[in-house]
């Protein structure tokens, strides 16, 4: 399995040579493919082979492709290789609504216990209280909607003037960040056999990854925690919404950076694959007792 992440932010040609990415630009290199797990390509001046696009497939690295405001807006993943695709994307299929609702109560309370200890860990344990009591409440389902009631208070906090939705520096750093850990979840998901389109809560028609947001939800406080913490501090306007191009490249460290599954400390990325081949057993099992989500812990 690849562990490098792999940025390309100038005018580039990128082609395959003898197993390796060859990259041909200001600065050239010659990287193994096999040592790489994300490819980013974040400018419009980079031209690549469709021999490359095939081996990276191959190698199950995803290529990840940005707008021109620098923002993950395409996703290339290989075809599943799962040897038993079928079965898993026919069990998914048969899926009981109970099930699915008690996966999503799973991840809607872990979600929110994150943000908790999140907020604990900047001191704010006044909320932090707040959001381990509706943890606590959150029904089959999420019913009664705690998800967003914990996310209102989260996010007042956390952000204080800075509301989730304004255009800030803050929004584009973790939005940014999201995309990415987005990206990898869809990669595995994909890989072990799973239907991207079909969420357990998430069912947008126009969503090719439903499955892939309800997954990353209990992410995206690892992330807040990664984006507030490493990436803040250089950035006291709050006004300014530009992402530097140092910002993006240390946001992709994020893959790097590590969750609790099981009392043990995983890198994110490989917090995901335990998540996503759990979430396999747990359809198989028919539990949810099944599926394993990361704690943060700081």
């Amino acid at each position: 399995m690849g562990w490098r992440v792999v940025a390309i932010e100038n005018q580039a040609h990128l082609s395959l040579e003898q197993g390796s990415l060859v990259i041909k630009g200001d600065k050239s290199a010659k990287l193994p493919i096999e040592d790489i797990d994300t490819l980013l390509i974040d400018s419009y001046a980079v031209t690549m082979t469709a021999n490359l696009l095939g081996e990276l497939a191959t190698h199950n690295v995803t290529t990840i492709i940005c707008d021109h405001q620098h923002t993950p807006c395409s996703v290339i993943e290989p075809l599943s290789q799962h040897s038993r695709q079928a079965k898993v994307s026919r069990m998914q299929l048969e899926m009981s609504q109970p099930l699915r609702k008690n996966l999503w109560q799973a991840i809607v309370k872990q979600k929110i216990i994150n943000q908790a200890q999140v907020l604990t860990t900047f001191r704010h344990t006044e909320q932090a209280g707040q959001l381990i009591k509706l943890a606590t409440e959150v029904r089959s389902g999420d019913t009664t909607n705690r998800e967003s009631i914990a996310a209102r208070i989260y996010f007042d906090t956390l952000l204080a003037d800075a509301t989730r939705r304004q255009p800030t520096w803050y929004n584009s750093a973790l939005n940014y960040s999201y995309a990415i850990v987005r990206s990898l979840v869809a990669r595995h998901i994909a890989s072990r056999g799973l239907i991207p389109s079909l969420g357990l809560f998430h069912h947008s028609e126009l969503n090719s990854f439903n499955l892939a947001d309800d997954l990353i939800e209990p992410y995206r406080a690892i992330v807040d925690h990664f984006v507030l913490s490493k990436l803040a501090d250089q950035h006291l306007d709050l006004s300014d919404s530009r992402l530097t191009k140092e910002d993006r490249r240390l946001s992709l460290d994020i893959l790097n950076d590590y969750a609790i599954i099981k009392g043990k400390q995983f890198t994110v990325r490989d917090a995901i694959d335990l998540t996503v081949s759990s979430l396999v057993q747990a359809i198989s099992d028919k539990s949810p007792d099944s599926l394993q989500l990361p704690k943060f812990n700081r």
